[in-house]
């Protein structure tokens, strides 16, 4: 049934905390979990039916209240943004200097100036902006609304944070609304109410995967919106990474034509209804959930109104656990398949929760509080729906705020990552490279690059290979200067190409060149002898400790097999020519094949190079360093530490005023 304006507030009068009033409402489907879960109970543990009764949520179908129903009832559309909102050579609310990031996570207790041990432990560390990817598994979650608690609890950290050192931060949100980071995978595009029968990607049994996705896209912009990071007076909105590997896999597998089968026409407008009558109609909920078994509790008893996405937000506000809505016994919000709730203190199967039931009446009759635009079909279709279910949730939850979006792309998008390697001038590198990705983009997802559309993203990112280029040396990872050069000159390219459009680095590996006498090298497993390593923070920033011929480079016994990690400097890169890497000659050691540059042995300085002009020329707005088993400015997650080496790269750049995005 869907909810009429005007209902709720008699019958939240008529609320209590018995079968009587559940016998009166039009929750049927409420109804049916309760008499389940109450048979079970009177059947086998009498004792426990007040208990269970208490914690049993109770919902009121109505228009409800609060700051996002009253932007609801603005006439406006939402979702169409002026250009001027996301056009130009900045990024709306970042720095105008190149923005420094890194991976982290909300912590368990708030970070301070010295903690350590926690995902957002940055005290100390004048970052601009932390990334984590969303959900609960890191893969879009397929067939689960994810409930936003990562962006709520990030945005606290932060804002800690932001005071901690004086320096305002953002969340970003890595999104996967589909995946192919494991290979060809259609099961994100489907919506169906045929449970899916986990072949692919998505578990068995669950449904409406694309609309669930939607749904969790547009709630973690809503609640970016709803609880920015602030400092000072200001708010700091959050930005969402949109699909890593899709676009890439799509173009280097020639994935196209299957793509745009699995969304014919209708497919992906009917989906975003769905997510648009979930996220924007307001609701209301009275919580008897007591997940700490507290004797009171703000939240207990209290009823909350608002879209799905502000009532998780007042709960959290009221000190309602976490832990609670990240499972699968939550009765609100749990995290798991069709968002089925299942109890925890009794044998009741699982049925709808509180959110689940809410879905269900979106995709029995998806209506939504504005009308939503008819998508075209394919993949072209598909990215646009994506970002007007971004621009139109952050903007019904907060007008005011400003939440960013930009798609990412591969370097080996165009084939292998390889061509990096190579001697190539400019003209080689745009017909390699750069316009063989604009051209597939403009063809097949033009809102991926085009912010001059009201639909358009704010910035496009470009990762590397989120690995130490240590561990991955046989997939191309041993970048010198030659390669972070072509890197360079090919995202400047891209987004010359379309509009100069921003462009984001993400998940850079921030090990560096170990050197003979440095007083904590970073180790592989901690094991003396074994070093990681990599050369972006050194081609970036530069290192003084770096003899200008890189003799005071650790080099061990050479080497030509794989792990390098303790041969290091005498690495054998290119045991013979030609080789994947073009070193000058056979047997070049990885010392000797970070010197070349230019065609030209011994020919590139580490110690005093600096290659942030080249990015700030490059239209690069942002770095973001790490991923979770890749060095990061601080030891977290499964990566490795620095010890403190590349914050204090960051530390100094921003002392120094940081580099002026072009």
């Amino acid at each position: 049934m869907i909810d009429t304006p005007g209902s709720w507030s008699t019958d939240v009068a008529m609320v209590a905390s018995n079968l009587s009033w559940v016998s009166r409402t039009e929750d049927h489907w409420k109804v049916r979990m309760m008499k389940t879960a109450m048979h079970c109970v009177f059947r086998r543990w009498a004792r426990r039916a007040k208990r269970l009764l208490m914690l049993m949520p109770v919902v009121v179908a109505g228009c409800g209240g609060g700051s996002s129903s009253t932007a609801l009832l603005d006439a406006s559309n939402p979702g169409v943004v002026p250009p001027s909102d996301h056009a130009g050579r900045f990024v709306t609310g970042w720095p105008d200097t190149i923005a420094m990031g890194a991976v982290g996570g909300p912590n368990i207790t708030p970070p301070t100036a010295t903690s350590t041990g926690g995902d957002d432990d940055f005290g100390g560390t004048p970052i601009d902006v932390v990334f984590k990817y969303a959900g609960m598994n890191g893969n879009g979650d397929p067939g689960i609304v994810d409930p936003p608690t990562n962006a709520y609890r990030m945005s606290k950290d932060l804002t800690a944070l932001s005071t901690i050192n004086a320096h305002p931060m953002r969340v970003a949100m890595v999104e996967y609304t589909a995946q192919m980071s494991g290979g060809t995978n259609l099961d994100d595009f489907s919506d169906s109410d045929v449970p899916n029968p986990g072949a692919g990607a998505a578990p068995a049994g669950v449904t409406y995967i694309m609309a669930r996705h939607f749904a969790s896209l547009g709630a973690d912009a809503q609640m970016l919106a709803m609880r920015p990071v602030s400092f000072g007076t200001a708010s700091y909105d959050g930005t969402l990474i949109m699909n890593p590997d899709l676009l890439g896999a799509i173009e280097q597998n020639n994935l196209i034509g299957v793509v745009d089968g699995a969304l014919p026409d209708g497919g992906v407008t009917a989906g975003a209804r769905i997510a648009a009558c979930f996220l924007l109609t307001p609701r209301a909920y009275t919580n008897w959930s007591n997940p700490n078994g507290l004797s009171s509790a703000p939240y207990i008893g209290k009823t909350y109104t608002g879209t799905p996405v502000a009532i998780l937000a007042q709960m959290l506000d009221d000190g309602y656990p976490v832990w609670s809505i990240n499972s699968q016994s939550d009765p609100y919000w749990p995290t798991s398949n069709n968002n089925l709730y299942t109890p925890s203190s009794t044998p009741a199967p699982p049925a709808d929760s509180v959110i689940g039931g809410w879905f269900d009446r979106c995709t029995a009759s998806p209506v939504s509080p504005f009308p939503v635009p008819d998508f075209k079909s394919g993949l072209a279709g598909w990215v646009t729906a994506n970002n007007w279910l971004v621009r139109m949730a952050a903007d019904a939850a907060n007008p005011a705020s400003r939440v960013t979006l930009g798609w990412q792309d591969n370097m080996w998008a165009a084939g292998s990552g390889f061509w990096l390697h190579a001697n190539l001038s400019t003209q080689d590198i745009a017909s390699i490279y750069s316009t063989p990705v604009s051209s597939f983009l403009a063809a097949n997802a033009p809102d991926a690059i085009n912010r001059a559309s009201p639909t358009g993203p704010d910035y496009f990112v470009f990762d590397r290979y989120e690995t130490d280029d240590s561990a991955g040396a046989a997939a191309g990872t041993l970048y010198n200067a030659r390669a972070w050069s072509n890197y360079l000159s090919a995202v400047g390219q891209f987004s010359g190409q379309n509009n100069n459009i921003p462009i984001m680095l993400w998940q850079i590996p921030g090990s560096h060149i170990p050197y003979i006498g440095e007083t904590q090298p970073e180790l592989y497993n901690n094991t003396p002898g074994l070093y990681v390593f990599s050369t972006a923070p050194d081609y970036f920033f530069g290192d003084t400790h770096l003899a200008p011929d890189l003799s005071n480079m650790v080099a061990g016994p050479a080497s030509q097999s794989y792990p390098l990690n303790s041969a290091v400097g005498n690495y054998v890169v290119c045991a013979t020519q030609p080789s994947p890497y073009n070193c000058l000659q056979g047997n070049d050691t990885y010392r000797s094949y970070l010197l070349e540059y230019q065609g030209q042995p011994a020919n590139y300085d580490w110690a005093t190079s600096n290659g942030l002009a080249q990015a700030a020329a490059a239209h690069v707005f942002a770095i973001l360093w790490g991923g979770g088993n890749t060095t990061n400015v601080i030891k977290n997650f499964s990566n490795p530490s620095d010890h403190g080496w590349l914050a204090a790269k960051i530390r100094a750049y921003d002392q120094a005023g940081g580099v002026k995005v072009q």
